[in-house]
């Protein structure tokens, strides 16, 4: 029998401590992977700042404001716009149509109107919370 190759106990314990050596570094790159979506996750501050410039932009010149204690609806080149509460979410509709949460969670929403214009408030988990004025600058 000598001279015939084969599968030898030093080839089992050379495959078997690969296996164990990628098999170590699973939990390594698993714990790398979720730290970096964690990191790459916008902050709440930095949703309020793109929420808050991109109803700026959409509300100024907007026409029939109607505000309750969970909605904003308004009108602006002919299109009706609203913005209403949604579970713990903050989405947005055109024309009774389309769901896109703008902001969320938060624990609470506060509306209210003011001359020419609306206040919204948003309290985040943790006692987080932001608080814009948007004017309408309507003719």
């Amino acid at each position: 029998m000598r001279g015939q190759n084969g599968y030898t106990l030093l080839h089992a314990v050379f495959t078997l401590s690969i296996f164990l050596l990628a098999a170590a570094c699973v939990p390594v790159i698993m714990n790398g992977v979720l730290f970096v979506e964690d990191e790459l996750a916008p902050s709440k501050e930095y949703e309020w700042n793109l929420f808050s410039q991109q109803f700026r932009q959409e509300f100024r010149g907007a026409e029939n404001i109607k505000v309750t204690d969970t909605s904003i609806a308004f009108t602006k080149s002919g299109e009706e716009i609203l913005y209403e509460r949604y579970g713990d979410f903050l989405r947005r509709r055109v024309n009774k149509r389309g769901h896109e949460l703008v902001l969320g969670p938060v624990q609470e929403t506060k509306l209210s109107s003011h001359a020419n214009g609306i206040e919204i408030a948003v309290v985040y988990e943790g006692e987080l919370q932001w608080t814009g004025r948007f004017f309408t600058y309507a003719k």
